[in-house]
């Protein structure tokens, strides 16, 4: 026998099967909802609105990604489109104490940063802590033994009147012996250790001038000429400069 619908309950059965399968096909056109595709995009056209999560509660990891083809094949890709100053592409953040990321390889080098302006910094960090194996032990091809920080390089203006004018770590300078045109250069630190170099300002010296520690620790002689019957009458009691290398 055959059963019939009646023409009053037949739009109410067009409505129940528009709701059973018109729902699913707004999902699917979404791509929300649906089971991951392997080998496929997902989804097949457009994109995700909400974030795909995956959460585990296990002892290892929460996922795992690799490419088992020997020699070539990544393992992921990641991208994104931010803006400076929005989130990165990738973020990896341990709510403990431990590591939140850590790399490793059976090769020589462990990685490399691409930036599009080749002067920009590779990475930042607010971390001011010693990083062990990553200190630079050479700058432009010079050992850290053979470079020498600002602090160690002192240097005077002094005229020849005996006055301190532009320098580093000078506190005074005086003529304190006129009649052999010796000067004193005092500085705010122990140079009895330094190297000293002394240099007429204005044209050449005939005669070098003599420079030694003392009479302080922290004190420089510079003698210049001083023998009346020498004929250049222009080396004596000129205005110098003074370097002093620590």
């Amino acid at each position: 026998m055959k059963s019939r619908i009646s023409s009053a309950g037949r739009p109410a059965v067009i409505c129940t099967l528009i709701l059973a399968l018109g729902i699913p096909a707004v999902a699917v056109g979404a791509g929300e909802g649906r089971s991951l595709l392997l080998g496929q995009r997902n989804p097949s056209s457009g994109a995700l609105s909400t974030e795909t999560e995956v959460i585990a509660n296990n002892g290892t990891y929460g996922t795992r990604q690799s490419n088992k083809r020997d020699g070539d094949g990544g393992g992921a890709i990641y991208g994104c489109r931010s803006n400076p100053g929005a989130e990165p592409c990738v973020r990896a953040n341990n709510l403990k104490g431990g590591r939140a990321f850590e790399f490793a390889t059976s090769g020589n080098e462990g990685g490399r940063i691409d930036v599009a302006n080749a002067n920009a910094v590779p990475f930042t960090t607010n971390g001011t802590g010693r990083v062990d194996n990553l200190n630079a032990d050479r700058l432009d091809g010079k050992d850290s033994t053979e470079l020498v920080a600002t602090a160690d390089l002192l240097f005077a203006s002094v005229t020849e009147a005996g006055a301190l004018g532009a320098n580093r770590g000078a506190t005074a300078a005086a003529l304190t012996d006129p009649a052999s045109n010796t000067y004193t250069v005092t500085f705010g630190r122990d140079v009895s250790k330094c190297s000293f170099t002394a240099s007429a300002v204005g044209g050449s010296s005939a005669n070098g001038f003599g420079v030694q520690p003392g009479p302080e620790a922290n004190q420089v002689r510079v003698d210049q000429q001083d023998d009346e019957t020498d004929p250049v009458v222009e080396d004596r009691s000129r205005a110098f400069h003074l370097q002093v290398v620590c």
